[in-house]
């Protein structure tokens, strides 16, 4: 196999370059790693792209941009380091994803995320963010506003500073202390950033809210319905999405239906059903690339998404394989 994507490592510098060969080693390595698969050149695959939603190095300095800001916070308490200010990231990360979006006239998110145990919450972060804008436009979100839901997501879990890391990266079922713990953290990283960080007031709010469930049944106030603030009703939804999607040490990563499943069956319970219209007018089944085996049982590769029939891709004449031919493939 060669490499039709480069796959970054946990340092964010080019693990291997697009056009490298895979070999069982790389393979082995990869799994050790945790990453869930890789996009590959094949035979059937020649005109199929799968384009990211916004550049990959403005991707990249949005994970930094997470990194250095919980690094600062992890700093901030074990001594006293000052007000931050948020400008830089609004202005260097925030602002230009947010035109990059808006510029797009495909806003479809037809790339499966490919990243590595380690670093996780900022490749997450990063994910949550473009995830997070990209909903808030489809419902209409702009201007100020938008950029406060950009700041608010790509920090929404700040507050894990406060949290052990062996609760963090728990396997098991977490005891009610565990979780007691584990639900300070929104409400920690709202403090946080309120008397330390220069953060708009709603994307404060934002942060907080992330938790709370439109049924009232979330945490750590027990807000329903259009009580919880509308940046936090996205956020609870994108970043569940993105976890779900995601590979982790103890589970494997759902495919983008099992997860789209997952969050319909929940919306009007955990989920904002508005914010969940959205997600599924960007979130396409079968992202382009993937395999997927027909009712005739015929294996043919999904060539592009259109964003008015996102959950029946069409197959171009030529696409159509007998063999399991993919262009992403898990490793």
């Amino acid at each position: 196999m060669v490499l039709a994507r480069a796959i970054r490592g946990i340092n964010f510098e080019v693990l291997m370059g697009k056009g490298a060969s895979i070999k069982p080693l790389h393979i082995k390595h990869l799994n050790d790693l945790g990453y869930a698969g890789a996009y590959v050149f094949d035979a059937g695959s020649d005109n199929i792209e799968a384009e990211d939603i916004i550049p990959d190095e403005l991707r990249i300095k949005a994970i930094k941009a997470a990194k250095n800001m919980l690094a600062y916070a992890e700093e901030s308490l074990s001594r006293q380091t000052g007000s931050r200010n948020s400008k830089d990231i609004q202005l260097q990360i925030v602002m230009p994803v947010v035109d990059s979006i808006i510029a797009r006239r495909n806003r479809i998110v037809d790339l499966i995320d490919i990243k590595p145990f380690e670093n996780y919450r900022y490749y997450h972060a990063a994910n949550v963010m473009a995830l997070s804008l990209l909903v808030g436009v489809e419902m209409g979100i702009a201007g100020a506003q938008l950029y406060e839901l950009g700041l608010a997501a790509l920090l929404h879990d700040v507050g894990d500073i406060f949290v052990p890391n062996e609760i963090l990266q728990k396997a098991g079922k977490l005891t009610a202390e565990e979780y007691d713990i584990v639900k300070q953290h929104s409400e920690r990283g709202f403090d946080f950033l309120r008397g330390n960080v220069d953060f708009p007031i709603d994307a404060c709010i934002g942060v907080f809210h992330h938790h709370e469930k439109y049924d009232g049944t979330g945490y750590p106030n027990n807000l329903k319905n259009k009580k919880i603030s509308l940046a936090g009703r996205i956020i609870a939804l994108t970043e569940v999405f993105d976890a779900l999607i995601s590979r982790r040490p103890f589970r494997d990563p759902m495919y983008p239906p099992e997860a789209l499943e997952f969050i319909r069956y929940h919306s009007g319970a955990m989920f904002d059903p508005d914010a969940v219209k959205a997600l599924r007018q960007i979130i396409p089944l079968y992202p382009a690339g993937v395999c997927v085996e027909l009712s005739s049982k015929v294996q043919c590769l999904v060539v592009r998404n259109y964003a008015q029939a996102l959950e029946r891709p069409p197959f171009a004449p030529g696409q159509l394989h007998e063999q399991n031919a993919a262009a992403y493939r898990p490793v």
